[in-house]
């Protein structure tokens, strides 16, 4: 099988890029403006496609709504035309955001790239994912971790671990799913709790948030009809990395 990986560098691609290159032949894109020339390279039989480029800083899709637009919606297109055009398989980053799109300009572009995906696709709705190593520096357990968080909110979070999110991916790939999934763990934990847990409970709480849900948790029954579950648990790893230290 030939597969393509958009965003394979980044935080979520490198794992997915590096987990399916010892089974399948797969090429990468890295960033959203690589998207652009995809033209050049759609030429190629690809049998599956996951698109994962993206901008996924919600704050900061807030202050630049059209740096978003552009680079998630617009450079989303050829490839879902590409796909439409050859009944490609196609698995996208979508998000829980969406479910809540009109809270801001992130989530807008994910609801969108779900009205304009291909039949023959998946919108993968992605909760809060984390790693232990890895994360992007502006996600909050990063900055939990680093100690540069300036807040905390009252919110509570479906909190589900890139791995996890792979073996998620691995499991749609040979399934006749379409539609949009969510991915997550079925389970909230709550920032207040999360920080406590790390050390950093004394931080600030912020309690307005207008552009951000205060609770979202997967419904990860679908998932778990075609054979996957979640593995790992954010608080009781965190608990238990503090009580071996």
């Amino acid at each position: 099988m030939k597969v393509l990986v958009t965003g394979h560098k980044g935080f979520i691609g490198k794992q997915v890029f590096d987990f399916l290159s010892d089974i399948f032949d797969v090429d990468g894109l890295d960033r959203p403006d690589d998207i652009g020339d995809f033209a050049d390279v759609g030429c190629a039989d690809y049998d599956l496609i996951i698109h994962l480029a993206a901008y996924a800083a919600l704050r900061d899709s807030v202050d630049n709504p059209d740096k978003f637009w552009e680079n998630n919606v617009e450079k989303s297109k050829p490839i879902f035309d590409y796909c439409r055009k050859y009944n490609t398989r196609l698995l996208y980053a979508s998000s829980a955001g969406a479910y809540s799109w009109w809270q801001n300009p992130y989530a807008i572009t994910k609801k969108v790239n779900e009205i304009q995906a291909p039949p023959n696709s998946v919108g993968m709705r992605f909760f809060n994912v984390w790693a232990e190593e890895g994360s992007r520096d502006d996600m909050l357990y990063e900055m939990l971790k680093q100690g540069t968080a300036k807040y905390i909110t009252r919110h509570k979070r479906d909190w589900v671990h890139v791995m996890d999110v792979v073996r998620a991916i691995a499991t749609l790939i040979p399934s006749s799913f379409t539609g949009t999934i969510d991915v997550g763990t079925g389970q909230m934990t709550s920032v207040i709790d999360l920080a406590n847990a790390m050390g950093m409970g004394h931080l600030p709480i912020k309690e307005d948030t207008p552009n951000e849900p205060d609770e979202l948790c997967a419904n990860v029954a679908p998932l778990m009809e075609l054979g996957w579950f979640p593995t790992v648990n954010i608080l009781d790893t965190v608990i238990a990395k503090t009580v071996s230290v």
